[in-house]
């Protein structure tokens, strides 16, 4: 499927998909959108209402945009980074809907119980990628991404939820890649969700020399199946889905993680 995030000039995409099209300003800095946030965007047509709506890790704010343009009320987006957050305004205001997005240089969850946030939709696309892996592959402009093993960022905010998501309609989406240790992941959504749904799933391809060299930091993941890749066509393959979680449990407390 071609990406409908289409390049206008250096700096600058136009998005053509669902609640397009606008167009959206990139930062060397700031997250870019990738083929797995077009997968979510796939997923936001799930919800019969969008409602208020989180996007945790909102980079430049696209997909705060997409659910603005698609028909939420309110859409709370945070970042940690200030820059990021610095965009995602400037980025809401080109899209003809900075009214409706509010932006918070936030760390996750922090900022939203203060301000008595009960969404309808959370979107969890915080990084979720192992350190070693984003570094070899420059997806974060800070190297970093959701720890040794893809997973502390995303466990951190889906422990957080009955804080801030609507008990009886709140819906979570939540993207899962097989670069990350997506088995611990599961194990927390089907804690806290009564059904969890497959909404959009992609392959995507590595580029070889991500995987070339000295790999010693990377291979243990694979050996211990805490990362899952494989050789096809000459390429280097992973695989992504979006979940749809619903249904929050009345009593939830996080399993021991691992």
């Amino acid at each position: 499927m071609p990406s409908q995030l289409v390049p206008l000039a250096p700096g600058l995409l136009r998005w053509t998909g669902a609640g397009g099209p606008f167009d959206y300003e990139l930062s060397p800095r700031v997250f870019a959108p990738s083929l797995t946030s077009e997968a979510i965007v796939e997923a936001l047509g799930v919800a019969s209402t969008l409602g208020v709506v989180l996007d945790i890790g909102c980079g430049g704010g696209f997909l705060a945009i997409v659910a603005a343009r698609l028909g939420a009320k309110r859409v709370y987006a945070t970042d940690i980074s200030e820059e990021a957050a610095r965009l995602a305004r400037s980025n809401a205001d080109r899209a003809g809907v900075g009214g409706i997005i509010s932006v918070l240089c936030s760390d996750g969850l922090e900022a939203l119980p203060e301000r008595a946030v009960r969404a309808d939709v959370v979107i969890n696309d915080i990084s979720g990628v192992p350190d070693v892996l984003a570094r070899r592959l420059r997806w974060y402009p800070d190297g970093g991404a959701g720890g040794g093993d893809g997973i502390t960022l995303p466990l951190r905010i889906i422990d957080g939820l009955p804080a801030v998501l609507n008990p009886d309609t709140g819906l979570l989406i939540q993207p899962l890649g097989s670069v990350q240790f997506t088995p611990a992941i599961k194990r927390r959504l089907h804690a806290l969700f009564k059904k969890r749904t497959v909404a959009a799933y992609r392959q995507f391809f590595l580029p070889k020399e991500a995987l070339d060299g000295d790999c010693s930091e990377i291979n243990p993941l694979r050996l211990q199946g805490r990362m899952r890749l494989w050789e096809a066509r000459g390429l280097i393959w992973w695989d992504a889905e979006v979940l749809v979680c619903e249904g929050l449990r009345e009593r939830y407390r996080p399993p021991s993680p691992g």
